[in-house]
C-alpha cells in the first residue's frame, strides 16, 4: 500500500465524504474512489459502509484507521531525519598548540569541550610557531596557542591572550641555589647556559643577556635545545642552568627546580589566536571556554 491511498482514507475518514476529500486533496472524486478502492483490495477488507450522503467506517476500518496515521506520520519523520542527515556538515575543530606552554591546561579544556559538544570532532596538533603561523594562515587549523605571532596582528586574524608567563631561572636540583626562593640574575654568572637560538627566542635572547651584561657578565652559552622537553633533561642532568618561562615546571621532572629572578621583568604571553573568516559555532564556543577558564588557568602558574 502507498502512502497516497493511506492519506486518502484518513482525509475520507475526517471528511465522512468522498468529494469533500477530493477538494481537501486537490484532486476528482473518481481519484478518490480508486485509492480507497485499490486499498480494499490490497487488504481483502471492506473499509466503508457507503450511503447517499457519508461514509461511515466497517469494523474492520475502524482498526486500520488509527494505524494508517501512524504509518503516515512515522513516513513523515523518516523523510525528516534522513533530510537532515543529508544536509547536515560533520563539525570539526583543528586545534595548533604549543606543547610546554599549552600542555598544563589544554587536556582540562578539550574534555569540557567534548562533554558539551559530543557530536564535534577534535584534533590537536603539537607544531611549533612558524608551523602555527602556516596553518592557521592556510585554514588547516581553526585555533592555535603560540606565543605573540607579529604577522597575525591584521585585521583577518583575533587574538586573545590566554596567560602572561614570568621567566626562571631553571637549575639542577643539586644546585646550590636549589633551595633559594628567589635569586638575582648575578648568582647565575659562574653557570653555563642552555637557552633556545636567538632566531628561535630573539628578543628573550637578546633580553636575557643584555641584563646579565647589566649586572657584569656575559653567559656563557653552551647548548641550544629543541624544546623544553629537552631544556628540561638537560638541566636535570646537571649539565647547566636555564632561563625560560615558568610552565616548564609542569614538564621538568624532579630532578629540576624553577626559582624567580628578582630582576627578571620580561613576560611571555600565550596567545589563542582564531582566523575571522573561519570562526564557525564550534570555534566561537571554544574561544568562549577558553576565556571563561581564563583566571583559572592563570592560578595553575602562581
Amino acid at each position: 500500500m502507498d502512502i497516497k491511498s493511506l492519506k486518502t482514507f484518513v482525509s475520507v475518514v475526517n471528511n465522512k465524504n468522498f468529494s469533500a476529500a477530493a477538494r481537501e486533496l486537490h484532486t476528482v472524486q473518481p481519484t478518490v474512489s480508486r485509492h480507497i478502492s485499490e486499498l480494499e483490495a490490497k487488504l481483502g477488507v471492506k473499509l466503508f459502509h457507503r450511503n447517499t450522503h457519508q461514509v461511515e467506517l466497517t469494523e474492520a476500518g475502524a482498526i486500520f484507521f488509527p494505524e494508517a496515521f501512524k504509518i503516515i506520520a512515522n513516513n513523515k519523520r523518516v523523510i525528516e531525519l534522513v533530510n537532515h542527515a543529508g544536509n547536515q556538515k560533520v563539525a570539526t575543530l583543528n586545534v595548533g598548540y604549543l606543547a610546554t606552554a599549552s600542555s598544563f591546561f589544554l587536556p582540562d579544556i578539550i574534555k569540557s569541550f567534548a562533554v558539551s559538544q559530543p557530536e564535534t570532532t577534535i584534533n590537536l596538533y603539537e607544531m611549533s610557531g612558524k608551523q602555527q603561523y602556516d596553518a592557521i594562515t592556510e585554514n588547516k587549523v581553526d585555533v592555535i596557542f603560540c606565543r605573540e605571532q607579529p604577522l597575525l596582528a591584521d585585521p583577518r586574524f583575533s587574538c586573545v591572550e590566554v596567560y602572561s608567563d614570568s621567566l626562571v631561572a631553571v637549575v639542577p636540583r643539586c644546585h646550590p641555589l636549589a633551595e633559594e626562593k628567589e635569586i638575582s640574575i648575578y648568582d647565575l654568572r659562574n653557570d653555563k647556559f642552555m637557552m633556545f637560538h636567538q632566531t628561535v627566542w630573539s628578543d628573550v635572547f637578546k633580553h636575557i643577556v643584555q641584563l646579565c651584561k647589566e649586572y657584569g657578565f656575559t653567559p656563557q652559552m653552551t647548548y641550544s635545545p629543541e624544546n623544553m622537553r629537552h631544556m628540561a633533561t638537560f638541566v636535570s642532568s646537571g649539565l647547566g642552568v636555564s632561563i625560560a618561562p615558568s610552565c616548564i615546571q609542569f614538564v621538568a621532572d624532579k630532578h629540576c627546580v624553577c626559582i624567580p629572578i628578582k630582576e627578571m621583568t620580561l613576560t611571555m604571553p600565550l596567545y589563542m589566536y582564531t582566523n575571522k573568516g573561519n570562526e564557525s559555532d564550534e570555534v566561537l564556543n571554544f574561544v568562549a571556554l577558553c576565556q571563561k577558564n581564563r583566571d583559572h588557568i592563570r592560578a595553575m602558574l602562581s
